[in-house]
């Protein structure tokens, strides 16, 4: 079963130096499609579905492109893989001949699940993770780059970023649809990053709190970064715990017509 909102739309690319990029972020029962131009620095369009089986994907997939026809005009496609199943590694500690190993004491492993990692920038790590399965191949006939990753490893990319002259330290809360990322990056160092599933805003708080403690934070002089998808119900929550809650500024065009629909949306293509 699939359902969601239906785009179709024709982008021609006229100019021969515009160069446009597709993310497609795929989880359990959602996939996005999201078209950004590079050199304008502005989304062109977005596309979500949810599904309820892992074995619709391709056919998902296979349909986004047939209705937009896109085929040829696209310089990238980026694959986002949205799970729990990731962990960060140290770099200098990283061997990809043991990459399972580094996995199997978190979660729960298939005898045939590919393992692929990411390299994060700054704070010298390697994310590794196991990707949602679908036929990747087919992609390669709709751009000149196909990559995969974590959707974390974007997360901790940008973050860093915004804390490497920063002697304080930012805890950050990302909220999608069905979990939390909660990272806390210290002296330009990754000090922590973990997922969790809620279904609550309860939930929320109750890991937020989870890992302050964890971490020895005070929740009355120890900030808090809200970004991803929340209410103004969700925010007054983590208010009352947490003394200092701020917003992530995002860098999406706030003038341009779809900034509504990623307004607070930490990760997009441009990451």
């Amino acid at each position: 079963m699939e359902t969601g909102p239906k785009t179709t739309r024709k982008i021609n690319k006229k100019d021969p130096f515009s160069i446009i990029n597709l993310t497609i972020n795929i989880g359990y029962n959602e996939i996005g499609f999201i078209l950004y131009d590079n050199i304008d620095n502005v989304l062109l369009d977005s596309h979500e579905i949810t599904y309820t089986e892992l074995a619709n994907i391709d056919h998902i997939i296979s349909k986004y492109f047939s209705e937009n026809e896109q085929n040829g005009l696209l310089n990238l496609i980026t694959v986002n893989h949205y799970n729990n199943l990731h962990t960060v590694v140290p770099k200098a500690l990283f061997d990809k001949k043991n990459i399972k190993d580094y996995l199997k004491f978190n979660n729960s492993l298939l005898e045939n699940d590919e393992y692929l990692y990411d390299i994060i920038k700054d704070p010298e790590s390697v994310n590794v993770f196991i990707p949602i399965k679908f036929n990747i191949s087919n992609l390669k006939q709709y751009a000149k780059v196909v990559s995969q990753k974590h959707y974390t490893t974007d997360l901790i990319n940008e973050i860093h970023k915004i804390e490497k002259n920063n002697t304080k330290s930012n805890l950050y809360l990302h909220i999608n649809n069905s979990k939390i990322d909660i990272i806390l990056i210290s002296k330009n160092q990754l000090i922590f990053i973990n997922t969790f599933d809620y279904s609550t805003k309860e939930d929320i708080v109750y890991y937020v709190l989870f890992c302050y403690e964890q971490l020895n934070l005070n929740p009355e002089n120890s900030p808090i970064v809200l970004a991803g998808d929340f209410n103004e119900s969700t925010y007054e929550m983590i208010f009352k715990y947490i003394r200092h809650v701020s917003i992530y500024k995002s860098k999406v065009d706030l003038n341009h017509k779809f900034y509504s629909q990623f307004k607070n949306k930490l990760t997009y293509n441009s990451l």
